[in-house]
């Protein structure tokens, strides 16, 4: 394959994705849309949209068409490796605990749902779509449960941690709740009516617009120049760093189907989620920092997200 056409391949995945971003930016920013309007907006897709999306892809298929052993040890080995780097760089960084904690939070949360699914779904199809579920199933409890944990463990005024509201924001997460459910009927392989059926792909069929619109319309410039460098070097953390380690891991170590690397890859290449500056902000850590992350990710994602799929045209 020559290398102007990978790279037009390429650009064919990726552009819809960001094209769309750009035009959530644009509604906010012409006033079409609020700031309640864009909360609605992260709502819906988080709540509802993505909910239906995740089961009925795992739904299309039996567990064993999509299930595979390795690649949960790739999320979690690689995940490991990468979080005690960053603790070992979080004691580097002379600034305040609370962006200490942030700068963690906001080198490893990443935008799987509302960006990782809609871009493998274009490269690599509905399979792809089916095993990205199934990654989100396993890594979504691990980061609400990892994001809390520093959150708290950065912030001195916090005398104990609240088990009972952990434990809650787990359980009932709607994504964990459908890709569970999505598990149980790909299992038994469970049929659902017709009309149920046809229902939830409506509300599936909207969330990637949704999804995407709203990360546009929450970007916010204001802070995004009074840290540059930390956010320079989060976002190489973030889109460059954590991305080759599952590739090491997937492509060396487990040895994993390429399909399967190549989907891991860009799961992990997505950039800072929505949901890491919204608990940012509630749990009264450095929210600015997230926000500048948050938008600086992606844009530039847009580019090493397209790296990564152009190198996997020659791999």
């Amino acid at each position: 394959m020559s290398f102007l056409r990978a790279l037009l391949e390429v650009f064919q995945v990726t552009a819809p994705i960001f094209i769309v971003i750009a035009v959530g930016f644009l509604i906010r920013k012409i006033k079409i849309i609020d700031d309640e309007g864009v909360g609605l907006l992260n709502r819906m897709a988080y709540n509802i949209g993505l909910p239906a999306l995740i089961f009925l892809n795992i739904t299309d298929y039996r567990l064993s068409e999509i299930f595979n052993i390795d690649i949960i040890k790739v999320i979690y080995s690689a995940y490991g490796i990468y979080f005690i780097i960053l603790f070992l760089l979080s004691f580097f960084i002379k600034r305040s605990r609370k962006t200490r904690g942030a700068f963690i939070v906001a080198s490893f949360r990443c935008n799987m749902a509302f960006v990782g699914l809609p871009i493998v779904w274009m490269a690599y199809g509905s399979l792809a779509l089916a095993r990205g579920s199934l990654v989100i199933a396993f890594i979504v409890p691990v980061n609400i449960i990892s994001t809390i944990l520093i959150f708290k463990f950065f912030d001195r005024r916090e005398e104990k941690l609240n088990t009972k509201k952990l434990l809650r924001s787990f359980v009932t997460d709607p994504m964990i709740i459908a890709a569970i459910l999505g598990i149980i009927f790909s299992y038994f392989g469970l049929g659902l009516p017709g009309f149920i059926h046809d229902s939830l792909d409506i509300i599936s069929g909207m969330t990637v617009a949704v999804a995407l619109l709203s990360i546009g319309a929450s970007f916010r410039f204001d802070h995004l120049k009074d840290d540059l460098k930390a956010v320079s070097y989060i976002s190489f953390n973030k889109l460059v760093l954590l991305p080759a380690i599952v590739f090491l891991f997937a492509a060396f170590i487990y040895k994993i189907d390429i399909f399967d690397r190549n989907v891991m890859v860009i799961l992990f290449a997505t950039p800072l989620a929505v949901a890491a500056y919204i608990m940012a902000k509630e749990l009264c850590s450095n929210y600015n920092l997230m926000a500048s992350v948050l938008i600086f990710t992606t844009i530039i994602s847009a580019l090493t997200i397209s790296g990564w799929l152009l190198i996997f045209k020659f791999l």
